[in-house]
């Protein structure tokens, strides 16, 4: 189960809002109090508030409207409260089960992009890849790896799989490193991450999605070896 001081910032956030919705002070189509507000009153970041709204959001507990914020949506309170519980629950995963999902997520983005990316697409998937490279030897290099899958997730222009993707590849990128530095070389990683943008580019769907699958192999193979029944996230 996932205990980590960020996580319990944001359930913080959500139970707040329970509370709130169980008392009656929260309405739906009511507006959220603001980012700043709320983590002043409850003593935590904005960005996990942030966070906190992204998972309402996910899961259609509540909409953001450009000019009127966070707004609860138009359900029926049992309907609501029994969804932010469903939401609060959902913190316990075990690591198989995540890179099985993530790579048929991969797979279906990376056939997407190659097939709808624009050419704006492609110049945010190449900026995200000289990044990615630029930062290999650093400790930024598995949030620039994540930046080029979602970047290229984006070019799909399948908001549906780019937000899931965003939602459970960083704790998959986070187990994993934290199991296993990883000893793919970079010369191996440089080639795989320039023919998936050469890939897209070419709008080649077929080649695409095999070295799609290529480049994520050993995290398969990393997850089914070592995953049992008591192997969650932590």
């Amino acid at each position: 189960m996932n205990n980590s001081p960020n996580i319990k910032q944001v359930e913080t956030v959500l139970k707040y809002i329970k509370n709130e919705l169980y008392s009656g002070r929260l309405q739906p189509g009511e507006r959220l109090p603001a980012e700043r507000r709320l983590a002043d009153m409850l003593g935590v970041g904005r960005a996990h508030v942030r966070a906190a709204f992204q998972k309402l959001e996910f899961y259609g507990i509540v909409q953001t409207f450009p000019q009127s914020g966070t707004v609860v949506a138009q359900e029926k309170m049992q309907v609501l409260e029994r969804m932010i519980t469903d939401a609060l629950q959902i913190r316990q995963y075990d690591f198989a089960s995540l890179v099985y999902v993530r790579v048929l997520l991969e797979i279906e983005a990376i056939k997407l992009c190659a097939r709808n990316r624009t050419a704006e697409d492609l110049e945010n998937i190449e900026r995200a890849l000289k990044e990615c490279e630029a930062k290999f030897y650093t400790e930024e290099r598995v949030s620039k790896d994540f930046a080029y899958h979602q970047a290229l997730a984006r070019g799909a222009h399948n908001p549906v799989i780019a937000s899931m993707l965003l939602v459970i590849t960083p704790d998959v990128l986070r187990y994993y490193q934290r199991y296993r530095v990883c000893t793919v070389p970079q010369e191996e990683v440089y080639f795989e991450h320039r023919e998936l943008l050469r890939c897209v580019r070419e709008k080649d769907e077929e080649g695409a999605v095999a070295m799609q699958r290529r480049h994520l192999k050993s995290l398969s193979e990393f997850a089914a070896a070592f995953n049992d029944e008591n192997h969650f996230l932590e």
